[in-house]
């Protein structure tokens, strides 16, 4: 009777401090997010803008609202992975800690390299700057994802897992690929020889995310006809 009591206790221990773990994560994810959301302004002056000047400095914010739209995308989509692997936890250890620090670390960086790229004229080093954290970010989570499943099944509890071991292959393909374009980013930057014109390298990202999700869309429908 001591000994299931004893049981309980730590069970229930392991579980709280799992939800302080999540808490914390879900607070970084958070604050990064309204960061970001605060290069989103009007420059500071003494006076009121009105029509065309309003315009004008509405139009200089374009690029600032796509590069929070692109980083609001990728960190959401971080957010939400580390939402469904922690859902598969029942304890924790250091390197799952260690793990967790290193992604958060990185997605901590996000409003700085969103500053970086804003900030600054189209430039090879603030493009390395945000698509290398980008590139970190889903190396460092893949890295999650593979120790969970994997690395220490321990620590997770036991259910089916042909969603997540789907996922997790999925997701080491997409990190091939996100390295192949921004071999291609790089490559065409290069190439452009027109200043103005080098952030439509970028565009390169477009192709990815469509054919990721006609992959996505097309294993969906092997899925169902295999049930």
């Amino acid at each position: 009777m001591h000994e299931e009591k004893e049981m309980t206790r730590t069970e229930i221990k392991k579980e709280f401090q799992l939800e302080r773990m999540i808490l914390f994560s879900d607070a970084v994810f958070a604050i990064v997010i309204t960061l970001m959301a605060i290069e989103i302004r009007l420059p500071e002056t003494e006076h009121r803008f009105k029509g065309a000047e309003l315009l004008h400095h509405l139009k200089l914010l374009i690029p600032v609202i796509f590069a929070y739209l692109i980083s609001f995308g990728f960190i959401g989509t971080v957010w939400y992975q580390h939402l469904k692997i922690f859902g598969l936890l029942k304890d924790y250890d250091k390197g799952l800690i260690l793990r967790n620090l290193l992604l958060l670390f990185f997605v901590a960086l996000f409003p700085f390299c969103v500053s970086v790229v804003i900030k600054s004229k189209p430039d090879i080093l603030a493009y390395s700057i945000y698509f290398g954290a980008i590139f970190i970010c889903v190396t460092i989570q893949f890295a999650l994802h593979h120790y969970v499943l994997i690395g220490n099944p321990s620590l997770r509890v036991n259910t089916n897992l042909s969603e997540h071991m789907s996922e997790l292959e999925k997701k080491k393909r997409g990190l091939i690929s996100l390295l192949f374009v921004i071999g291609l980013i790089a490559i065409t930057y290069i190439i452009i020889p027109d200043e103005s014109n080098k952030p439509l390298a970028t565009l390169w990202l477009l192709p990815l995310a469509i054919i990721s999700r006609i992959y996505e869309r097309r294993l969906k429908i092997k899925k169902n006809d295999a049930l």
